[in-house]
């Protein structure tokens, strides 16, 4: 690899500890007005189903039944919606996808994993988000990767601040 072409390198683990902060740095950021409208409604919809369950139950066992484990079912999505946005994430990650490793070049992002290799770029950036130990570069308000801070192999962290800001012309949004 040319390191003159390749100012900075990545690799990253898409694991558990990786989805949870792209989850996290995704809802406080870019799907911040989605995830709470979609947990409100799971609320919403759990207590109408067991208010409604409750109602029916008595008269018509089958529909009061149902209601009522609808709402049981959206309630407990709604209490554990972390968890459920975890494995929904994880579900989502293609196959091969787990290890990345990221070249930053003048014009583009090159993502190599045992997929295959990926091109993005800079004008497609949607929103850059950064917290202690994590950038995200979203793509559109569902869609985008992941940099462990720590996990430059080439350039630093506080070097990329400084190189993706020039690049996506997006201020980087701290959390």
């Amino acid at each position: 690899m040319n390191e003159s072409l390749y100012p900075f390198v990545n690799h990253t683990t898409y694991d558990i500890k990786a989805l949870s902060a792209l989850n996290r740095l995704a809802e406080a950021s870019v799907r911040k007005e989605k995830s709470r409208r979609t947990k409100s409604l799971c609320w919403l919809l759990g207590v109408v189903g067991l208010v409604g369950g409750a109602y029916c139950y008595p008269h018509q066992n089958l529909v009061g039944s149902l209601l009522l484990l609808y709402g049981v079912i959206l309630l407990l999505v709604a209490i554990s919606w972390k968890n459920f946005q975890l494995r929904s994430s994880q579900r989502q990650l293609p196959r091969g996808m787990r290890e990345c490793t990221y070249e930053f070049d003048e014009e583009e992002i090159i993502c190599n994993t045992e997929a295959g290799i990926t091109r993005y770029s800079y004008e497609q950036a949607f929103a850059v988000v950064s917290d202690q130990n994590w950038y995200v570069i979203f793509f559109d308000m569902s869609h985008g990767i992941i940099l462990d801070k720590a996990g430059f192999t080439t350039g630093d962290a506080l070097s990329f601040n400084a190189f993706i800001g020039q690049h996506t012309q997006l201020p980087i949004q701290e959390f």
